[in-house]
């Protein structure tokens, strides 16, 4: 890594979402900020963590800051856990509230499908003060017509999610008993009282769109808060559940301590829908990628020396990582590194830090760059994973990044549509120039094109077949980027270059889509990712994780090829701290020690 390398150009979008007093500063950051050649390439997505900018991180600060009030207005659960639990919130002016309703459980060993007929629980967002009969009509609407169902724009989105089969039935009984569940028990186990089962909101099933509320720049104006806010409501509605079931069996059970509240997150595992949709919507993917990018070109461009005091933050936040590395669940070599290599490159990276400081308190020459130096140091320490993850650490360092989530919001707002007076030999230049990786593919070699990607109509959710095996190519859905590509840069060579695009696409209406997608390419220069993705060697879960990690998911733990497990909001605040406009140290939190039993919630329990 050169002190400043081959500059990669910021799209206009991009500088222009930030006041004009960036200016100095992303023009330095440019010059650190990693080529899309490095960046898009399954082998990046492999070791990819989450970030102070992913999605999850920006909604706590934004409630934090905003005192965003979320009350427990009622809870009626009986001693199985299932009955009902009501949220009223107020959000910088704007009242919603929240229905959590609770089934019986599952068999145990059932995996949950997209649109199972049955749930152990459903809830719903809904604009305005709470109206509990409004929600009961929700959920009638959802039981009796299952995933046909019908609301309408006053619902932010419908929501279902399941029961940790490992640990809710654990909590419970040690609530009842007068006791709070072991932390490491529960730490092994996942961390978490309630696993995510999906979001169906923006339009689908009548819901009111994301991009009208999203133009009011009002509490959930950000892409991807609205999930993620139910996705915290659902971390919530847990914790009132197991503690009104274990009151239920025992009027004196004791309720879960806040230790363990803040702990606690919410458990998540997403499949191979999620890489569909990063193939499918390349100015998002880009947006979310030139965010990332550019604030960890921001932290190279820092020159030293460097205070003491964030010296002393990041070996604490590195002995925070390991421990969290130690407590994780491990997984097949082929889908992670063992976490046993990333703890140890974890704690070489911990002594090049405590070099620094010894180096800084002997006031020898400082490095230019000192966090390119330590960078260097950590690519030394045989643990891309661990490498990437001081990356994201760096940018805790510098929370004046939190700037940089407009820059996210301006490029999800690009479009990809087709420019029809372009002409042919300014297209064949974009494809030569953004596409040349794809131009380098063989994608006739064995392998290369071996599986196709399609829906399921059985329960709605993409899937991967075999082209030589498995019936269903001719419903393949849109996720050969560089087939398409290729397809069209090929056609390109019997049409005069001074022809217009409109022209072209009226004699060939089939590239419309990859035509699009190439004139796009120079306003979103982290759009595309770099893998055949129907080829023998992609593995799906590299793609599902960087998506997850955008989100905010933590420790990221592959269970397949196919599916990506992982917690979101461990350690985040509760309402109580959200009252306060504090914002709270919570990212990789260590697991409590033990609580005593009378450490019991000081907050105001839900009412009865």
């Amino acid at each position: 890594m050169d002190d400043v390398g081959e500059r990669v150009r910021l799209p206009d979008w991009a500088r222009d979402a930030l006041p004009p007093r960036w200016a100095d500063d992303l023009d330095a950051a440019a010059g650190f900020v990693r080529q899309p050649a490095e960046v898009m390439r399954a082998e990046s997505f492999h070791v990819m963590a989450p970030t102070r900018l992913s999605f999850a991180n920006t909604l706590v600060r934004r409630m934090t800051a905003n005192r965003w009030r979320v009350d427990c207005k009622d809870v009626e659960i009986a001693e199985d856990g299932t009955g009902f639990v009501a949220y009223e919130i107020e959000a910088e002016g704007v009242v919603m509230h929240f229905g959590a309703f609770s089934y019986p459980p599952l068999p145990p060993g059932h995996q949950r499908m997209f649109r199972d007929t049955k749930v152990e629980f459903f809830g719903a967002l809904v604009d305005g003060p709470l109206d509990v009969d409004r929600l009961r009509r929700e959920r009638a609407e959802f039981d009796q017509n299952l995933w046909r169902g019908r609301t309408d724009s006053k619902v932010y989105g419908w929501t279902v999610a399941s029961r940790s089969g490992r640990n809710f039935d654990h909590v419970v009984e040690a609530l009842a008993d007068g006791r709070q569940p072991d932390p490491d028990a529960l730490a092994d186990r996942g961390g978490y009282i309630i696993r995510n089962g999906g979001f169906y909101g923006n339009g689908r099933l009548g819901t009111r769109a994301w991009r009208s509320f999203a133009a009011a720049d009002g509490p959930l104006a950000r892409p991807y808060h609205v999930d993620l806010f139910c996705l915290y409501l659902w971390r919530l509605a847990g914790f009132e559940i197991v503690d009104a079931a274990a009151r239920a069996a025992n009027p004196r059970a004791a309720g879960l301590a806040p230790k363990l509240k803040r702990y606690l997150g919410v458990g998540n595992s997403s499949g191979l829908g999620t890489v569909a949709a990063l193939a499918r919507w390349p100015a998002r993917l880009s947006a979310y990628m030139v965010t990332r990018e550019l604030a960890f070109g921001y932290v190279r461009s820092r020159r030293g020396p460097l205070e003491a005091g964030k010296l002393d933050r990041l070996e604490s936040l590195l002995a925070r990582a390991e421990a969290c590395y130690r407590d994780a669940v491990e997984v097949a070599p082929a889908l992670a590194e063992p976490r046993e290599h990333v703890m140890n490159a974890l704690r070489g990276i911990t002594d090049d830090v405590r070099r620094m400081r010894t180096a800084a308190a002997a006031a020898r020459p400082a490095e230019p760059y000192p966090w390119i130096h330590l960078l260097r140091q950590a690519e030394t320490h045989g643990s891309r994973e661990a490498a990437e993850l001081l990356q994201s650490l760096l940018l805790e360092l510098y929370p004046e990044v939190d700037a940089f989530g407009d820059v996210t919001t301006a490029g999800t707002a690009q479009e990809c549509a087709v420019i029809p007076q372009m002409r042919v030999s300014e297209l064949r230049n974009v494809l030569e120039s953004h596409f040349d990786w794809v131009l380098a593919l063989d994608l006739n070699a064995p392998g290369a094109r071996e599986f196709f990607w399609y829906r399921s109509e059985e329960n709605g959710e993409n899937r991967r077949g075999e082209r030589s095996v498995d019936v269903g190519v001719d419903h393949e859905t849109f996720i050969d980027v560089p087939g398409a590509v290729r397809r069209l840069y090929d056609s390109l060579d019997a049409v005069s270059p001074h022809t217009t695009v409109a022209t072209f696409l009226l004699q060939n209406p089939e590239h419309a889509l990859a035509v699009a997608r190439a004139q796009l390419a120079p306003t979103a220069p982290f759009g595309e990712i770099r893998e055949s993705m129907c080829g023998r060697d992609f593995l799906p879960s590299d793609g599902i994780r960087c998506f997850l990690t955008v989100l905010g998911l933590e420790l990221p733990s592959p269970n397949s090829s196919r599916w990506v497990r992982g917690v979101f909001y461990r350690g985040a605040p509760l309402p109580a701290d959200l009252a306060t406009g504090a914002e709270i140290d919570w990212i990789l939190p260590l697991t409590p020690g033990t609580i005593p039993p009378t450490d019991s919630d000081a907050e105001t329990p839900c009412p009865v």
